[in-house]
């Protein structure tokens, strides 16, 4: 399972990479990546019989979501997509999520599923910080179009590196092992600088969100919030780039401004939900179902609203967007629960918190779960957590 971790970022990336990594299992396209999540997933639910935590805080609200999957796997109008998608963001990631949980109740074993996150996000960032500097040294410009490896979109490399920052940050503040401690400033200096450097203005928001939340347990508070944001202040007036990008979307007439596009997308999506409310666009239905209702000046080709509600109203339906919100809820209360457990599981909550935050802050303006890699670690940021709740109430995944 932490080698299955440690290979997400690359989905983006072979996914579509050719027929040496591209594959069918009957009428259903799969990857060589996602059999490597499949065989873990295996010898999890084997090796686990008669332990896994099937009930947990998340399974009422996961069934919900699960069933809103399913529900928009018949009402779209690609039936085939649907299928594909409601196994590789839905049900393996949750599948994944109950394994981890129960893996996670031995300490030893979280910490081997971190380290696959943790290789996962250092792979994302040394590559991008990589493709940026090339850009650079090549005279691109990465003001307006941030150079980036593995992902399509500069935007991308925050949202998977975001909440694994605000785990780092919280084991960094407070965990009670001096390495561990160093390695996650480490972990965190890295893919805190991709973030930042990918430009992405909705990264940047999710990333001070997940400072302030993590700072605030913490004695210090008031130097660990107020110095990064002097920083960030001052690289935001002297950075040339940071600056015209923050700039730009003040400038309604730039060809570079996202806000107008975006204001066309939304109410474009939200008449399309008013017309169709119960199951929205249907799973991968968005582009499709959207065309009769687009604006006029509405000129991009989307395949999701990029808007977390608007995402799960779209792809999931009223069911599916209730049962999502249902799981946030339940992650919220589980983390606050997590709070007042021993120090693992305190560190583990902080950084669950400030995550939910990341993930609600960027998905305003972006999509946070609807890909391969950001579905995956969605649920295991959640098992992992949840399994030292449950060891913390006495359950141990060698029992």
């Amino acid at each position: 399972m932490a080698l299955a971790l440690a290979v997400t970022p690359l989905y983006d990336a072979f996914s579509s990479g050719g027929p040496s990594f591209r594959l069918h299992l009957g009428p259903l396209p799969t990857t060589w990546l996602e059999i490597a999540l499949v065989l873990a997933l295996l010898a999890g639910l084997v090796g686990g019989w008669g332990r896994l935590p099937w009930r947990n805080p998340y399974t009422w609200p996961a069934l919900v979501l699960l069933a809103g999957a399913i529900l928009d796997t018949w009402f779209t109008p690609d039936h085939r997509a649907a299928l594909g998608i409601l196994k590789a963001y839905f049900v393996e990631p949750m599948l994944a999520g109950v394994v981890i949980a129960w893996l996670a109740t031995d300490r030893r074993r979280a910490r081997l599923l971190l380290a696959g996150l943790v290789i996962a996000g250092l792979v994302s960032a040394l590559a991008n910080l990589g493709a940026l500097a090339n850009g650079i040294r090549h005279h691109l410009d990465v003001v307006h179009a941030p150079p980036v490896f593995l992902y399509r979109t500069s935007n991308a490399v925050p949202l998977f590196l975001v909440p694994l920052t605000a785990f780092a940050l919280a084991i960094a503040l407070y965990g009670q092992d001096r390495r561990e401690r160093r390695l996650a400033w480490g972990f965190a200096a890295i893919t805190g600088a991709a973030s930042v450097l990918s430009l992405s203005r909705a990264g940047w928001l999710a990333l001070a969100a997940v400072v302030v939340i993590v700072a605030l347990f913490h004695p210090r508070r008031l130097l660990l919030i107020g110095a990064p944001a002097v920083a960030a202040a001052l690289l935001g007036l002297v950075v040339p780039g940071a600056r015209e990008r923050i700039l730009v979307e003040f400038n309604l007439a730039s060809r570079f401004n996202s806000v107008g596009l975006r204001f066309s997308l939304w109410r474009s999506a939200l008449d399309m939900l008013v017309h169709q409310p119960l199951f929205g666009g249907g799973l991968a239905g968005f582009h499709t179902s959207l065309k009769p209702y687009q604006e006029r000046d509405y000129g991009e080709q989307q395949i999701y609203p990029h808007n977390l509600f608007l995402n799960f109203w779209s792809e999931t339906g009223l069911v599916g967007l209730v049962g999502f919100l249902w799981t946030a809820l339940q992650v919220l209360r589980s983390a606050l629960r997590g709070l007042g457990a021993d120090p693992w599981a305190r560190t583990l909550s902080i950084g669950l918190l400030a995550a939910l935050a990341a993930i609600f802050i960027h998905g305003q303006v972006d999509v946070p779960y609807f890909k391969n890699d950001l579905s995956v670690e969605f649920w295991a940021l959640l098992g992992i957590q949840l399994g030292a709740v449950l060891a913390e109430n006495g359950i141990d995944s060698r029992q």
